[in-house]
């Protein structure tokens, strides 16, 4: 069994994404309890949105300062012949101040229990959980918390609280229509032809896959993908994405604190500074107002029609950078 969990009635916390030191600093300005930040080759982002390990023990060292605390990504999976250096990366880490780790590998989640006992591990949305057996599946590795899925809302969660005591996380998102793929064990970034080799933080090579620590997930299933019958006239081609986009939430929040959801959570190491600073901004007033006991949130509608109006738009603008970088590295001497 994981490590001790939050004591019942304490308030929920606002996870926020550090990207950047400059990101880190933005979001602890406008109030997160806790940041998350990934370490270059062993998570699954860009390496232009990950930290070198001196930056991450700077933000581990002004988080601290500030009271708050710092969970690091090491959400790929280790192969066999990385995996002690795995270990050895987390640790380090947990010997620098980090109070937690997001991990994705079910074996790696087993081992980092024994090894660091006292860590708070957070299973990653990777994990793909699709019933709250599974959310007591990871509990039994020694998870301490875990990151429930976008489509899911208050019976979800009564549902988990049935079977685990797990400490439960969600994103502030909500799921506007379920798309063909939901987040999760995706791997179509391993199916790009083009590999690279570099040095990263105690690897010295990077696999094309992001979920090997490689390059990044290039959202394929964002893109414009064309179905159509065999035989089907071109009127008859339907275009559609494998996977419809969440929009920021708002009015299931009452209910969610009130359900006993320990930690909400802001996706985006890879947007701009001053959107997570906004965002940051916003669901810490949100927030507080819930945990002061009024759950009228009428008043910030006008504030995240504008903020959604933005999220929607740097989307937009990454996933299209993304999709650009896909198409080069066919060219660039790639092999199967």
């Amino acid at each position: 069994m994981g490590s001790a969990l939050r004591q019942p009635g304490l308030p929920p916390q606002l996870l926020a994404p550090a990207g950047s030191v400059e990101m880190a600093r933005a979001a602890l300005a406008e109030g997160a309890d806790v940041l998350y930040v990934g370490p270059r080759g062993w998570s699954r982002r860009p390496a232009e949105s990950e930290l070198s390990d001196d930056e991450i023990r700077l933000v581990i060292d002004e988080a601290r300062a500030l009271g708050r605390e710092l969970r690091v990504v090491l959400n790929t999976y280790p192969s066999p012949f990385e995996f002690a250096a795995f270990v050895a990366k987390a640790e380090q880490y947990a010997a620098w101040g980090a109070s937690g780790f997001v991990v994705t590998d079910p074996g790696a989640i087993s081992v980092l229990r024994s090894a660091l006992p006292d860590t708070v591990l957070h299973v990653s949305i990777g994990s793909g959980i699709s019933n709250a057996d599974d959310c007591a599946f990871y509990r039994e590795l020694g998870a301490d918390k875990i990151i429930l899925p976008y489509r899911w809302d208050t019976p979800e969660i009564e549902a988990v609280q049935q079977v685990s005591d797990i400490g439960l996380e969600v994103f502030l998102f909500e799921t506007v229509q379920t798309g063909k793929i939901c987040p999760g064990k995706c791997i179509m970034s391993s199916y790009l032809r083009f590999r690279t080799w570099q040095p990263g933080e105690g690897k010295d090579y990077f696999f094309g896959s992001a979920n090997r620590g490689a390059k990044e997930c290039y959202r394929v299933c964002q893109t414009a993908w064309e179905f159509r019958a065999e035989g089907a006239s071109e009127a008859e081609i339907r275009t559609l994405k494998l996977r419809r986009d969440a929009r920021l939430m708002l009015e299931q929040l009452p209910a969610m604190v009130a359900s006993g959801v320990e930690y909400f959570k802001l996706s985006g190491r890879e947007r701009p500074t001053a959107m997570i600073r906004d965002l940051v901004r916003f669901y810490r007033r949100v927030l507080d107002q819930l945990i002061a006991g009024d759950s009228d949130l009428g008043a910030f509608i006008p504030e995240l029609v504008t903020l959604r109006q933005r999220w929607v738009t740097e989307k937009g603008r990454r996933v299209n950078t993304l999709m650009a970088r896909a198409d080069t590295y066919s060219s660039v001497g790639g092999s199967a």
